[in-house]
């Protein structure tokens, strides 16, 4: 299974928080502060569903189609338009010169819409969100080095026949990082474990960031009933989110900011005016003990083995991967954002679930 899993269902809880005004996973609610990191970002929309929102940010002078001002290609010469078929977009793209870019994070064939993309033959696609329009990201790059991004929404029902939401141009690949930033924070990780943070501080709205050794890094929202992997990655501060939309998290004095698409310090997540930030907290909970967890009626398993996992089947076993992508639910029970795995009673037929393990009567 590839990285990040950007791709779990959209949590009852956080229906209620976007309902309310929540614009994003990491930035809800936002203003732009205006002492906040000032950045050569491009400025994008926030995704959500609601057209009035959109208008709102758009009334506020947020540049709808992005682009970075160092690029020696600017974004209005693509002929890109709102709207427009992503097939024919990507065949204008690779006519004016540019090429899938298949290098840097893998595609995340973990999430269905991906795969699907993928072996339709569209390699440059690398995550997909599963809130708001569903928006996928596809990625470019030219023989200048520049990184072409481009954010593809649902027509419809097909997942395949996607039209072109936003897209914006990076020179090189460190472009995303705010320019304003010290050497000092763009360093070595902060730590290495997994730790905490809510923005909103609300049950279900939880967000945790690991990081691993040689610095891989894993940022997940972790809901009541599912959760999805936002960033997955080489540690850098800011990071940002690889959903299409530009929204960063950076990591200072101990404390994590939620950053708006243009880089600034996002506000409103506790009340009008309110920096969006809160403590990284340790994890208060279990670990996740070493065994071979299984789902039950299947041949299908999980193997815990110290710091990583892996999934087997009659086929074998497949790649090791960091246990920060897994969710501790209770003693011998995990979830993968998709399944819950337990480590079944020895000879007891059942199935697990978030409950733990219910054997067959």
């Amino acid at each position: 299974m590839k990285f990040y899993k950007m791709k779990a269902e959209i949590l009852a809880s956080l229906v209620v928080a976007i309902a309310t005004g929540c614009t994003s996973f990491a930035t809800p609610n936002v203003q732009q502060g205006n002492n906040g990191v000032n950045t050569n970002t491009p400025s994008q929309t926030v995704r959500d569903d609601q057209q009035e929102n959109t208008s709102t940010l758009a009334s506020q002078g947020e540049n709808i189609q992005s682009r970075t001002k160092n690029s020696s290609n600017s974004a209005e010469q693509l002929d890109l338009q709102e709207g427009m078929p992503y097939q024919k977009a990507r065949e204008l793209l690779i006519k004016q010169g540019w090429q899938p870019h298949t290098q840097g994070e893998p595609p995340n064939l973990n999430n269905t819409p991906v795969k699907e993309l993928f072996d339709f033959g569209y390699e440059e696609v690398k995550d997909c969100s599963g809130t708001g329009v569903g928006a996928c990201l596809f990625e470019f790059t030219n023989q200048a080095g520049e990184l072409l991004s481009v954010s593809a929404r649902l027509a419809d029902s097909n997942n395949l026949k996607r039209v072109v939401w936003r897209w914006w141009i990076e020179k090189g690949t460190n472009t995303n990082k705010p320019a304003s930033l010290s050497a000092d924070y763009q360093a070595k990780p902060p730590f290495i474990g997994t730790r905490f943070f809510n923005f909103l501080g609300g049950n279900g709205t939880g967000q945790s960031i690991a990081i691993a050794t040689d610095g891989t890094t894993i940022v997940k929202l972790n809901g009541t009933v599912s959760s999805s992997v936002q960033y997955r990655g080489k540690f850098s501060n800011p990071i940002i989110l690889q959903d299409g939309s530009g929204l960063g998290l950076l990591i200072k004095d101990d404390k994590i900011y939620s950053l708006s698409a243009n880089g600034q310090i996002a506000k409103g997540c506790r009340g009008e005016g309110t920096v969006c930030e809160s403590s990284l907290l340790e994890a208060s909970f279990p670990p996740i003990v070493d065994g071979f967890y299984v789902l039950g009626g299947t041949d299908q398993g999980l193997e815990v083995r110290g710091e990583q996992y892996r999934y087997y089947d009659e086929e074998g076993n497949q790649e090791w991967r960091p246990i920060s992508e897994l969710n501790y639910v209770k003693d011998r029970v995990v979830f993968d954002g998709k399944n819950y795995w337990c480590i079944p009673p020895r000879s007891e037929v059942g199935v697990c679930s978030k409950n733990g393990w219910t054997p067959y009567r």
